[in-house]
């Protein structure tokens, strides 16, 4: 509904005379913008952040400008800059760095702009001068900064030319270090790996390690020998280090060191365990077409379920799977992702009522379609172009892989969120907003990074930006895609 009405009201020109950009003439936007992100009666970061994304690119010059008028209130202006790099996305590289060198942006839209690119996709090129132009003119800047621009070269190519060297241990700092891939001394490294003493907060150290291997690995880089004797004892730890021992099964999943040993894995680590085909297929006892009674969120074992048998197989289950509402569709889809991999592929010719999806394992399969409507308005055209012939396999494969994106049953969005809990518990939890994430832990002994006081309005808006930015959006970065 919010799209239709944004796109309904696209201008047609900006006030150069260019087609397609909003412009301070386009007062319904303009006021809602100030209303969701600027009026504190009205303020609603999440609806502001909805229309910066609904409206896309267009947006940004309008967004731009309330950042530059608004002079002197930090908080204003850093939620209409987070608005503007939602509505800009990678796009907005340039202009965003090149504001951001002229040493104008304060700690908070420094943080904020860093803060938006951690969150945001991985990039595909490398940024001149990124690390002058994101910490500032300050020679010691301050924690927080300092944490949140390190997380940002995590996204960014070649981030490592000129990045400052790691001089002090706070573990806040060591962590970010450690995911964006930088070195860490051997004298810290070796202390924060030391699970016999571990310091409070050792975890985030070892999931910042553990996340920049996973990456390392992904890239087509072998696995360090250390690294995966750390994440299989990651993975013996208690609840207590949850978090840690997801970071681990990332890592071990993506390094092929996934064997089905022992009792199952409760299901959010069986997730990340069973993210690609590799490890979906070692894993396979552990992965029913029929979800477990107690797993609230099956969909997306349900992909892995796929990856983890041949599409004979599936089919041969499909009396089971297909009667859960939970997942069927979700099952179909990624049973027609892998056919449309075969050149020929080869399954039994069957129906399965009550399954609109069904009929796209078929057209993947080379028979034929006799239905064309699904719920999902993207598969619908799809089927009515395979039913003209004019679907080409592999941009429906692609379509096919986002839509389990969409859906939130993509086994890589462990990796993503993973990520983002390590994102939040640097930056966030600390900070009042922010304890919402951890309610159950005294305030005391959360991670809490110096530079910006934990009641400050700033957190209101992070903490808003951060939560809009976790649900997964297209389009799908390379990084997550299945393997």
């Amino acid at each position: 509904m919010l799209a239709q009405s944004v796109w309904a009201q696209l201008p047609t020109v900006d006030d150069t005379g260019a087609a397609g950009w909003l412009s301070d003439r386009d007062d319904p936007f303009r006021g809602r913008f100030e209303r969701f992100l600027i009026a504190s009666p009205t303020r609603d970061y999440a609806a502001g952040f909805s229309l910066a994304h609904e409206a896309g690119r267009p947006a940004v010059p309008m967004l731009w400008q309330m950042l530059l008028e608004e002079k002197s209130n930090a908080v204003r202006r850093g939620a209409v800059l987070a608005a503007a790099m939602v509505a800009g996305g990678p796009m907005l590289d340039v202009r965003l760095f090149e504001w951001l060198g002229q040493q104008k942006a304060i700690k908070e839209e420094r943080t904020m702009a860093a803060l938006a690119v951690a969150m945001g996709a991985p990039r595909r090129r490398s940024i001149a001068d990124f690390w002058s132009h994101s910490l500032g003119p300050e020679r010691s800047p301050e924690e927080i900064l300092a944490i949140a621009v390190r997380l940002a070269a995590a996204r960014i190519p070649e981030a490592s030319e000129g990045a400052p060297t790691l001089a002090e241990d706070d573990i806040g700092l060591v962590a970010a270090t450690a995911f964006a891939g930088l070195p860490v001394p051997a004298s810290i490294r070796n202390r924060r790996w030391d699970l016999r003493q571990t310091g409070r907060h050792d975890d985030l150290f070892w999931r910042g390690a553990l996340l920049a291997g996973t990456r390392e690995v992904l890239a087509g880089r072998e696995a360090g020998r250390m690294l995966l004797e750390y994440a299989r004892r990651m993975a013996r730890l208690g609840d207590q280090f949850a978090a840690a021992r997801q970071a681990s099964a990332c890592f071990r999943a993506r390094a092929d060191t996934v064997e089905a040993e022992g009792v199952r894995p409760d299901y959010p680590m069986l997730r990340q365990l069973a993210c690609n085909r590799q490890s979906a297929q070692r894993l396979a006892r552990w992965l029913d077409p029929v979800p477990q009674p107690r797993d609230e969120q099956p969909q997306r074992l349900a992909v892995s379920y796929v990856l983890s048998r041949t599409p004979g197989q599936v089919v041969a289950d499909r009396e089971l799977w297909g009667r859960d509402d939970r997942i069927s569709a979700h099952v179909a889809v990624a049973l027609a992702w892998r056919l449309l991999e075969q050149d020929q592929p080869r399954i039994e010719d069957v129906e399965l009522a009550g399954v609109a999806e069904w009929q796209l394992v078929r057209w993947a399969a080379g028979q034929r379609v006799v239905g064309e409507r699904c719920d999902d308005e993207l598969l619908s055209t799809m089927l009515q172009l395979a039913i003209a012939g004019r679907l080409p396999r592999a941009a429906a494969r692609v379509a096919l892989e986002e839509t389990l994106w969409r859906w939130q049953s993509h086994p890589g969005l462990g990796l993503l969120e993973v990520e983002q809990l390590l994102i939040r518990d640097l930056l966030l939890v600390g900070s009042n907003p922010g304890g919402k994430y951890m309610s159950h832990v005294p305030f005391e002994r959360r991670y809490r990074p110096k530079g910006i006081g934990h009641s400050s309005a700033f957190f209101e808006t992070a903490v808003a930006f951060y939560d809009f930015m976790r649900t997964p959006r297209l389009p799908l970065p390379p990084l997550y895609r299945l393997r």
